[in-house]
């Protein structure tokens, strides 16, 4: 079958690969892989920025339908059962976090397209426990992007609780903040405020306001804090939803953020380490809710709103592209053109 590769450390050293399917073991499936979303992530394994181990089939974000299933996954699953699934392979199943529902966060956790071979491949051999049933009220293109859709449902439901919130500020308008201003909206969130940069302002910053977003702010032609402190009466937002991984932004917004308020952190920063006002988030007393990956409970959540929601997401796929376009594909997500691209695993270019 044909692959997208990652098959030697360093810059680049990505191709597409013939190689072999592996047959599912007892516990496993086989998935007939439709689509599979290009992630900044898969970006940062082709710059050699995240961890992975090659030679590694990437891709992680995919849909697909059940070609063959292991002796005992037989109960659950069998051919033609649409299918969307989680990346936590060798998550052990037995520690704390395991036992608690968190196998996103495992120590021995072996993410799917960077450290086991992932979807980007026309067949994507999976452990069943990370398998969930594809509602057939959910389109395809949909489906393709439940995996940051759950993502976002963790950060604002379950870690930051924002259900109560009046106010949310949210800095990144690419697939992220874009997904926690759909999510925001269905909590019913009164003020909804999306920053982003000029690279948004043509596309990203209107669709935010077709998602939901009460006002749109682009920070490099207006100013975020006086934006923020006349939608609040100058107390500051509820709660500041973080997705640009820019320095900047984090040590600049925290005092946009109410006594008290809340912070959830989604965006990766590029270094390692940034300089912040500490203090502020003691003086303030506010609340910060880090947050990584996707737990079961959150994917559940994705699928249950994703049929009512399907309109908003379709609106975040930019693009669907054959395998053999995959080059094209990472670099409009680099420079900011498109918002999801999807890529079809079994279309011809």
């Amino acid at each position: 079958m044909r692959a997208l590769v990652k098959y030697a450390p360093g810059h680049g050293n990505v191709a597409i690969r013939e190689v072999s399917v592996r047959e599912p073991g007892d516990d496993e499936i086989l998935i007939r892989v439709r689509y599979c979303g290009i992630c900044g992530t898969d970006l940062h394994i082709y710059a050699d920025e995240f961890p992975n181990t090659p030679p590694v089939i990437m891709g992680h974000e995919f849909c697909g339908t059940v070609e063959r299933v292991g002796r005992a996954a037989q109960a659950s699953w069998k051919p033609g059962d649409r299918v969307v699934g989680e990346l936590h392979t060798g998550a052990c199943g037995t520690c704390a976090l395991c036992r608690a529902g968190k196998p996103h966060i495992c120590d021995s956790k072996l993410a799917l397209g960077s450290k086991f071979d992932g979807a980007f491949a026309e067949y994507l051999t999976l452990p069943a426990w990370l398998a969930h049933p594809l509602p057939d009220a959910i389109p395809w293109e949909v489906a393709g992007v439940t995996e940051p859709f759950a993502i976002s449902a963790h950060c604002l439901i379950e870690r930051g609780n924002l259900g109560s919130a009046g106010s949310v500020l949210i800095t990144g308008a690419a697939t992220m903040g874009l997904m926690a201003t759909i999510w925001a909206s269905r909590l019913g969130v009164e003020q909804i405020i999306v920053a982003g940069t000029q690279l948004d302002a043509d596309s990203r910053l209107p669709l935010a306001r077709e998602l939901g977003a009460t006002r749109v702010v682009n920070v490099q032609s207006e100013d975020l804090s006086e934006v923020v402190r006349d939608a609040t009466n100058g107390q500051g937002v509820d709660a500041w939803v973080e997705c640009s991984g820019s320095g900047a932004a984090i040590r600049s917004n925290l005092p946009l953020v109410r006594k008290t308020g809340k912070i959830v952190l989604i965006g990766l920063v590029g270094p390692e380490t940034i300089a912040v006002p500490w203090n502020t988030l003691l003086y303030r007393e506010i609340d910060l809710f880090g947050c990584f990956s996707s737990p079961p409970s959150s994917w559940q959540k994705a699928l249950a709103a994703e049929a009512d929601e399907a309109a908003k997401l379709r609106r975040l796929v930019s693009a669907i592209l054959p395998l053999e376009r995959w080059e094209q594909g990472f670099e409009m997500v680099r420079r900011g053109e498109a918002i999801k691209i999807l890529i079809d695993m079994h279309a011809s270019s």
